[in-house]
C-alpha cells in the first residue's frame, strides 16, 4: 500500500467521522428536546409533594446513540488501481520506445600513450651518473683522523722498569690480588693499590682503548665513540658528502654538499651549502650534472 492509497483511505475516514459526528449532534439535540418535553409533562401530571423517580438519562442517551450508530451503513471504500504497476508499465513502455544509443568507435588510447612515451624516452639523452666517492675510504680516513686527535696516554715516569713488572693476563673479579699486582684489563694496565675484592682496590695507570663504536646519526653524519680502559668515553663526529637525491628543487631550502636536485628538466649537484636556485645568474654551489633533453613537443 503506497502513500496515495493511504491518503484516500484517510480522506474517506475523515468524511465518515464528520457524518457520524453531525448525526450524533443532531440526535443529542432531538433526544434532549424529547426528554425535556417528557419531563415537563410528567412533572406537570405528578402531584406536587411526590417527586417521581427519574430514569437514567445518560444511559438512555448512550443506548440511543449506540442504536443509531449501529444502523448506519458501512462506508463503501472504492477499489483503487495498482499505482505501482501502472508506473512500472509506463516506464517500460517509454524505455522500449527509446532509440538504441550509438557508441562512436574510439581509438586505442593506451596504445597512443604507449607510443608517445616510447618516442619521448627514445629521444632522452643517456643520464650522466656522477662519480661517487669511495664511502669506505672516506669512513676509514675519518676514523683515522678522529683517532689521531685522541690524546696520547701518559705513562708515569717513576716506578720500576717495565721489564721488571709482571702483568696478570686479566683481572678475575672472583679472585683477590695482593697490593702491587699489575694486570691488563679492557686494553689498559691496572695496579692494585691495596688487597683487592672484585674490582675494588684496582686503579688504571695506563689507559687503553677498550672498544670503538661507529654510529650513523644522520644521512651523512657519523659519530665515533672511543671507550677507554678507565671507563672514559670520548666521541668525535664527522660528515661525509655522499650524493643524495633531494627531489625537485624547493626555494628557500638550504642544500648540503652532495645533494642532487631536479630543476628545469636537468639534474644539478650541490658543491657547497646554498639556498640559491640552480642555473640562475650569480648562483653558487650548483653544478649541472645531467642536461635536459629535447622536448617531444618540439618535433617538427
Amino acid at each position: 500500500m503506497d502513500e496515495r492509497e493511504l491518503s484516500i483511505i484517510q480522506a474517506i475516514g475523515e468524511e465518515v467521522r464528520d457524518i457520524i459526528t453531525a448525526m450524533k449532534s443532531q440526535l443529542e439535540r432531538e433526544v434532549k428536546s424529547l426528554v425535556a418535553d417528557a419531563v415537563k409533562a410528567a412533572v406537570a401530571e405528578l402531584p406536587a409533594p411526590v417527586v417521581p423517580e427519574l430514569p437514567d438519562v445518560q444511559q438512555l442517551v448512550a443506548n440511543a446513540v449506540k442504536a443509531a450508530v449501529a444502523e448506519l451503513p458501512a462506508p463503501v471504500v472504492p477499489e483503487l488501481p495498482d499505482v505501482q504497476q501502472l508506473v512500472d508499465n509506463a516506464v517500460k513502455a517509454a524505455v522500449a520506445e527509446l532509440p538504441a544509443p550509438v557508441v562512436p568507435e574510439l581509438p586505442d588510447v593506451q596504445q597512443l600513450v604507449a607510443n608517445a612515451v616510447k618516442a619521448a624516452v627514445a629521444e632522452l639523452p643517456a643520464p650522466v651518473v656522477p662519480e661517487l666517492p669511495d664511502v669506505q675510504q672516506l669512513v676509514d680516513n675519518a676514523v683515522k683522523a678522529a683517532v689521531a686527535e685522541f690524546p696520547e696516554p701518559v705513562i708515569p715516569s717513576d716506578g720500576r722498569d717495565a721489564l721488571q713488572i709482571e702483568l696478570e693476563p686479566c683481572i678475575d673479579e672472583n679472585k683477590s690480588y695482593p697490593r702491587g699486582t699489575y694486570a691488563t684489563h679492557k686494553g689498559g694496565i691496572w695496579r692494585a693499590h691495596e688487597k683487592t675484592h672484585g674490582l675494588r682496590g684496582w686503579e688504571c695507570i695506563v689507559d687503553g682503548v677498550a672498544g670503538v663504536n661507529i654510529k650513523q646519526d644522520e644521512e651523512r653524519l657519523f659519530t665515533i665513540s672511543l671507550e677507554k680502559a678507565s671507563g672514559l668515553v670520548e666521541e668525535k663526529t664527522f660528515a661525509i658528502p655522499v650524493t643524495i637525491y633531494r627531489d625537485v628543487f624547493k626555494a628557500g631550502k638550504e642544500y648540503e654538499p652532495g645533494d642532487t636536485v631536479t630543476w628545469a628538466g636537468s639534474l644539478w649537484h650541490c658543491n657547497e651549502k646554498t639556498v640559491d636556485k640552480p642555473g640562475e645568474p650569480g648562483t653558487k654551489g650548483w653544478t649541472l650534472a645531467v642536461k635536459k633533453g629535447r622536448d617531444l613537443r618540439d618535433k617538427p
